[in-house]
């Protein structure tokens, strides 16, 4: 299936207007003077973390272990204060800090079970699964340093909850071309990363290699973690890219002036998280991807407010009969008065490596109660279409929406609903409600 010159066209014009019609008409809402910027600059947010991780800029979108250390390290308060359960945490949180201190190791272990329930299916309704984590990073060369080495690693045991499927399988029940359940699976146990990061130039580049993922570095958003923001993979990022597992694969960034970074990367296509990783990098078979980022304000904010163009190319998967593909996507987002971020992001392929060969989502995000870059409670909407690269199958579109809030201490819920019109392999069906409910535990 070949990309139109109209498609493509339609495509670059929207790219070149986003920085004028998304971003010009408000004006920049973050002081780099604010109170907790210029503590953790300094190296004092003990007021502000739990273990006094750091917040680091990271070149990831959400579900990263970079981002998991810090982010889940905030004090952000809770729904019901829960003196005994701090009290109870409180010495652990210390041990973490003196081990980070001592060794230049920080740790982190996480309980998160998500349970959905379609009002419609051809077979089962209901999906519940539990993600276990056990995960970490250990800065061995140049600890307090602008050019840190640091050794990565995610250890975990995924299972099915109570049902016959997890919520990864649930989508396909009703025809879904999307998954409604990310992240959300039953491979059991396996270590899904084991990566060396190494920061050279005093912080303005970055390389990555190990077993890593291949789809949170690209396209992706602050909303795109399946722990923290939208359960649906048609609203984390363009499913017009393919997506392979975790797997062996490398890349390497760099800072170009104050406003864009230059990432490049290969991927193992054949890779599945559970698997070793060794048994399908002999086919020779990869994931390339180059992704060009504009920051419209500062690095440190390239979470929130970036621009991302993205050209990936995808060898034949010989065994699974999947031909090569390429593709382009976009995204873009920006944070405003600390508060909402609203966000855009699609792309175009040609070929059948991808779920769809044209999709375009819209959402927006609200943060209440910001801490040290770090919301308490956020509310999401976001709505996609995608056409599928399958001829046969019909246009899909996807809307998704979640409140997240943590009711006491360190256990956050995420309510959700998903509404899913005309399923992609399912003619049939004109929607589908999809709602579920996600709890997390770190600590």
């Amino acid at each position: 299936m070949g990309i139109s010159k109209k498609t493509i066209g339609l495509l670059v014009a929207a790219i070149s207007m986003l920085p004028a019609t998304v971003f010009a008409q408000l004006p920049d809402s973050v002081d780099p003077r604010r109170p907790e910027t210029a503590m953790a600059a300094k190296g004092e947010d003990s007021t502000l973390t739990k273990s006094g991780y750091e917040q680091v800029p990271s070149l990831e979108g959400g579900d990263s272990v970079t981002h998991d250390l810090a982010q889940d390290d905030v004090k952000v308060g809770a729904v019901l204060r829960a003196g005994p359960i701090k009290e109870f945490f409180d010495p652990w949180f210390d041990a973490k800090r003196s081990l980070n201190e001592k060794y230049g190791l920080k740790l982190q272990f996480s309980y998160q079970a998500l349970y959905q329930n379609a009002d419609s299916s051809l077979g089962e309704d209901e999906a519940a699964a539990g993600r276990a984590e056990a995960q970490g990073a250990w800065t061995l060369l140049g600890r307090g340093t602008k050019n840190p080495g640091v050794l990565s690693f995610r250890l975990e045991d995924r299972h099915t909850l109570g049902t016959e499927i997890p919520p990864t399988q649930l989508g396909a029940q009703f025809g879904s071309a999307s998954q409604t359940g990310t992240g959300f699976s039953d491979f059991g146990t396996a270590l899904t990363e084991i990566a060396w990061r190494q920061t050279l130039l005093s912080g303005r580049m970055k390389f990555v290699a190990g077993k890593i993922s291949a789809i949170s570095w690209y396209n992706a958003h602050a909303l795109s973690s399946p722990k923290r923001g939208f359960q649906n993979t048609a609203l984390q990022s363009s499913l017009s890219k393919p997506a392979p597992g975790r797997g062996i694969g490398g890349g390497a960034a760099t800072r170009l002036g104050s406003r864009f970074v230059v990432l490049a990367g290969i991927h193992d296509a054949n890779a599945r998280a559970p698997d070793n990783p060794f048994d399908t990098i002999d086919k020779n078979e990869f994931y390339k991807s180059l992704e060009i980022r504009w920051l419209p304000t500062t690095f440190e904010r390239s979470r929130w407010d970036k621009v991302q163009v993205q050209i990936w190319h995808q060898d034949e998967r010989a065994d699974k009969g999947i031909p090569s593909g390429q593709g382009v996507t976009f995204s873009a987002s920006r944070l405003y008065q600390d508060f909402w971020m609203p966000f855009i992001l699609g792309g175009v392929s040609d070929g059948d490596a991808s779920i769809f060969d044209a999709d375009l989502v819209a959402g927006v995000g609200f943060g209440f109660q910001p801490v040290y870059g770090t919301a308490r409670d956020v509310l999401a909407f976001a709505v996609g279409w995608g056409r599928p690269s399958d001829e046969e199958l019909q246009e899909q579109y996807t809307a998704e929406v979640f409140y997240r809030f943590p009711l006491v201490g360190n256990l956050v819920i995420t309510p959700s609903a998903q509404l899913i019109v005309n399923p992609a392999n399912n003619p049939d069906e004109d929607k589908v409600w999809v709602l579920g409910a996600r709890i997390r535990l770190t600590f």
